[in-house]
């Protein structure tokens, strides 16, 4: 093989390298700006539903509090029932009126109770609300599974968490997609310098065509002149 030509084989599979490795990160780089783009345009939607989901729980949290206030001398008077009937028992004497206490006390705290049982509907509402919003999103928000415990602070509880974690969710997605923007920006501008991957592709199916399949290489070629060459696709022999 001719020198002039060696050379012109050798710029051509250089070439070609230089094609493939652009491709390949112009693909990426569409790749990555696909990803980023969902979460730039899904993160007002999902920080406008934790914002409202938690300023929804707050109220919700309030009126537990009260409850649980309100409950409170109930709670203890069914406490006390239980004490004094189970004194009796011990004293062996009849438990049987003190028996009508405990279960008059116990009616009146799951009465109290009801009205807990609907702020919990009303928690569980809120947490669905949030779940939906981030189902089948890009953001990873775990939420957590409710409980059934029927009393005013274990349901202020939930409130309370659940509120924090809404508060918590609107601030990260606010962060990341900010983040997505300007990763979008930043993987756009590379893209402008690298050309866009069909027309990249067009060019190294071109150039690759130009190539042999295998090349015979006499022992004054480059050194180097393999390695290239190989790097292109070419076998060498």
């Amino acid at each position: 093989m001719k020198p002039a030509e060696l050379e012109r084989l050798l710029a051509l599979a250089d070439e070609v390298e230089s094609l493939e490795r652009r491709m390949h990160r112009a693909e990426t780089l569409v790749a990555e700006v696909a990803r980023d783009e969902d979460v730039v345009s899904a993160a007002p939607r999902i920080g406008e539903a934790m914002t409202r989901a938690g300023s929804a729980l707050e109220p919700i949290a309030r009126e537990l509090e009260r409850e649980w206030v309100d409950q409170g001398p109930l709670v203890t008077a069914w406490q006390r029932a239980v004490e004094l009937e189970q004194v009796a028992e011990a004293a062996g004497a009849d438990p049987g009126p003190c028996a009508e206490d405990v279960e008059a006390a116990r009616l009146r705290v799951e009465s109290a109770r009801l009205a807990t049982r609907r702020q919990r509907e009303l928690i569980d509402r809120e947490r669905q609300a949030m779940a939906e919003a981030v189902e089948a999103s890009p953001f990873d928000v775990e939420i957590p599974p409710g409980g059934d415990d029927a009393r005013p602070e274990a349901a202020r509880r939930e409130a309370l968490a659940l509120a924090g974690l809404a508060t918590e969710a609107a601030r990260d997605t606010a962060q990341e997609g900010s983040a997505a923007a300007g990763r979008v920006a930043e993987a756009r501008a590379e893209l402008e310098r690298l050309g866009d991957p069909a027309e990249l592709r067009r060019q190294l199916d071109a150039a690759r065509a130009g190539l042999p399949d295998e090349v015979a290489l006499d022992a004054s070629a480059p050194a180097s002149a393999a390695t290239r060459l190989a790097r292109a696709g070419v076998r060498v022999r």
